[in-house]
């Protein structure tokens, strides 16, 4: 299939996904090559049978994605494709905030809806996108090469929205990071891809990152869990340190603040004392 002609098919398909018809689609991408034109023109041109080309131009004219300019014989041009996205996401943003209105409303949280087993590699990547898309504050990565060039769209928004990304890495990484940089292949002869997220010091990933469809992962809110996510991170953050003369002291002081303050505590007591009396 000629890449322009692959390229369409992948634009239909996302677009059905949205909803709309693959008539719908074909319609409004024969209209952005060519407008203004007439129902017999996008006939021709889409591939939409004449005897359904004005029942799906008057579907699109009520959704605003066309418009007729001329009547006897009409002629209709497309609604500007910028446009029809940010219509698209406020109507998304929309549905999804009473969705999530009511899902509140009906559920009763428990502990077990707190951590749940992601299964597949792909899964396992839309999980980190959607908590990396939901991060307020800060995120923090332990990761390999593969699985950062996966996510390096939404780590560029997260940090273009000002948020605090951290990346760990032993294998080499692009930009700004922590990472031994260690060719992925020669680790790969040792160690399995894994992934370690934290979001916002509360929601964390944990798990394989084998690109498989048995590859599980665990996603949680739970404490326990995301406190065991922390520990990871700090050990990885604190042992590069060490080994490369790096100062790592805020990082891991911004990853502990919520953890109990074991120097303090122990502060004026003899190791291996015992409590005081």
């Amino acid at each position: 299939m000629p890449r322009k002609a692959a390229l369409e098919e992948r634009i239909v398909a996302a677009m059905r996904q949205l909803g709309f018809t693959a008539s719908d689609a074909r319609i409004y991408l024969a209209l952005l090559k060519r407008h203004p034109a007439t129902g017999y023109e996008l006939a021709a041109s889409s591939g939409v049978p004449r005897s359904a080309i004005y029942n799906v131009l008057g579907r699109l004219e009520r959704r605003g994605l066309v418009q007729a300019v001329q009547r006897k014989p009409a002629r209709y041009r497309p609604l500007d494709p910028e446009r029809l996205l940010s219509q698209l996401e406020a109507r998304f943003r929309e549905g999804l905030e009473e969705l999530r209105t009511g899902l509140a409303a009906l559920s009763r949280p428990s502990a077990e809806s707190r951590t749940w087993t992601v299964t597949g590699y792909a899964a396992m990547l839309a999980q980190a996108r959607s908590l990396i898309d939901g991060c307020r504050e800060t995120v923090h990565l332990s990761l390999w090469r593969r699985e950062a060039e996966a996510l390096a769209e939404p780590l560029r928004r997260a940090g273009a929205a000002g948020r605090e990304v951290v990346l760990f890495s032993f294998t080499r990484l692009p930009g700004r990071t922590l990472s031994y940089d260690i060719p992925e292949a020669d680790l790969e002869r040792h160690w399995p891809h894994r992934i370690v997220l934290l979001v916002d010091r509360a929601r964390a990933l944990v798990g394989g990152a084998d690109d498989s469809e048995d590859n599980q992962a665990l996603a949680s809110e739970d404490p326990a869990l995301v406190e065991t996510a922390v520990s990871n991170l700090v050990l990885d953050i604190t042992l590069f340190g060490h080994r490369f003369g790096v100062d790592t002291s805020a990082l891991v002081g911004g990853l502990t603040t919520h953890l109990a303050p074991i120097e303090e505590l122990l502060a004026g007591r003899v190791p291996g004392a015992g409590p005081a009396t």
